[in-house]
């Protein structure tokens, strides 16, 4: 097996990690930013009985993030698909990071959507700033990582 298949699967557990395991950012309590909470909520609320075009939009895009470790996994036989699952991976941190540092606030409140309760010791979490907590930044690991392996040689 290639470098590139063998940095398409360590990428994608290393994304899967930092979504499912790792916290992504810090509310408040047990509450945190983290893929299971995504998951719930995307089920659970009314969004997608809500009407709301941008709402449901937005939604459409937070389970492709959540796919992205996914993605990344399939990118090993794949390689646009491994792309497409590490820039979904960057994406979503720089757009954690925009949050962290003040530089967009009107579309902070859709980060929301990946809030939820904490499940026994699930998510691991070290905050490493304001609002970010080290699953943001394995995340973005794991994309760069994605991005290498994309690129690398497959035989």
């Amino acid at each position: 097996m290639g470098a590139g298949k063998i940095l398409m699967v360590v990428s994608g557990l290393i994304t899967i990690v930092a979504t499912y395991v790792l916290s992504l950012y810090y509310i408040g309590g047990t509450i945190y930013g983290w893929g299971v909470g995504a998951w719930v909520l995307a089920f659970q609320a009314g969004i997608w009985t809500s009407g709301d075009f941008l709402l449901i939009t937005i939604e459409i895009v937070v389970i492709l993030f959540l796919l992205a470790g996914l993605f990344q996994l399939i990118g090993a036989k794949s390689r646009w698909i491994g792309f497409l699952g590490s820039l979904l991976a960057l994406s979503g941190f720089v757009y954690f990071m925009l949050i962290e540092f003040s530089l967009i606030s009107s579309t902070a409140i859709y980060a929301l959507l990946f809030a939820g309760e904490a499940i026994g010791p699930l998510p691991i979490h070290i905050l490493l700033g304001n609002f970010v907590g080290l699953g943001a930044y394995v995340l973005a690991g794991g994309a760069v990582l994605g991005f290498i392996g994309t690129f690398a040689s497959r035989d």
